[in-house]
């Protein structure tokens, strides 16, 4: 309402302040309530209600051992087969399937490096302080990506292609980022 009425309406704010006060104490006489009173009569709602119908049945079981089956043997869905995937393979070959897909590098040397860089934001000296005891998600986004950042730039020199991309691409640092702290959760 402010952004439509004027500020300086003097006799409206008073009158806003009091029919404020004024309007619960009004009694307002509704002309339909008598006739849903007695729609409400009419209907014999204990009609409606749960009847009993044996009283003092007792449910008899046997006393030998039983075994239920359960009503879907095969169950479908969610549920994972024999296999087991590790979840950090599974975070490096999205990644990579994004955004290596020229990089001359066979997946086991991408596993590797990518590992090694984990490894490092783990032995950082701020990350147990900043980053895995601090409860706030705000500043534990900023941390992780200040020591990432720190380290990619140690590193760049060894893996020149992957800084380039790191440090000119924002969606590739975002993506790098993301699945990056995936993999330090997932191995804390």
């Amino acid at each position: 309402m402010a952004s439509i009425m004027p500020y300086d309406m003097l006799a409206w704010e008073k009158l806003f302040w009091f029919l404020k006060f004024l309007i619960p104490k009004l009694k307002v006489a509704d002309p339909d309530a008598d006739a849903i009173d007695k729609l409400l009569d009419s209907v014999d709602l204990s009609s409606y209600g749960l009847q009993r119908v044996k009283l003092n049945h007792t449910i008899s079981l046997t006393e030998g051992e039983t075994e239920l089956e359960p009503q879907n043997p095969n169950p479908r869905g969610a549920h994972g087969g024999d296999t087991e995937r590790d979840p950090l393979d599974d975070i490096i070959r999205t990644f990579n399937e994004r955004w290596f897909q020229g990089w001359s590098a066979t997946p086991e040397e991408q596993k590797v490096k990518f590992v090694n860089i984990a490894e490092s934001i783990r032995k950082h000296p701020d990350f147990e302080s900043k980053y895995q005891n601090n409860p706030d998600p705000h500043n534990r986004e900023l941390a992780f990506e200040k020591m990432l950042k720190e380290i990619m730039l140690q590193r760049r020199k060894d893996e020149l292609e992957l800084y380039k991309l790191f440090a000119g691409d924002s969606a590739f640092k975002a993506s790098w980022t993301q699945s990056m702290q995936r993999v330090v959760e997932n191995q804390v």
